[in-house]
């Protein structure tokens, strides 16, 4: 037992990418940006919450994310 225990963080059940057209869109344009491994998969996490909670992606919400992914954004 002498390993050290870091809690890892359980993803959510279900879908693991969006399953919506737009979401899948949207998760190309993020995988495609110059961000992070780590600030991409953020970002895909937040558009499977977001499809989960509203079912799509509100124009706001692509907004919100397009922006994020843009250079300099």
């Amino acid at each position: 037992y002498g390993k050290s225990y870091r809690p890892v963080a359980q993803a959510p059940a279900g879908p693991k990418a969006p399953v919506t057209a737009q979401g899948i869109q949207l998760a190309a344009e993020v995988n495609a940006s110059l961000l992070s491994a780590e600030a991409k998969t953020k970002l895909i996490v937040e558009i499977m919450n977001h499809e989960g909670t509203h079912g799509l992606c509100t124009k706001t919400f692509l907004k919100k994310v397009r922006k994020q992914v843009r250079p300099g954004g």
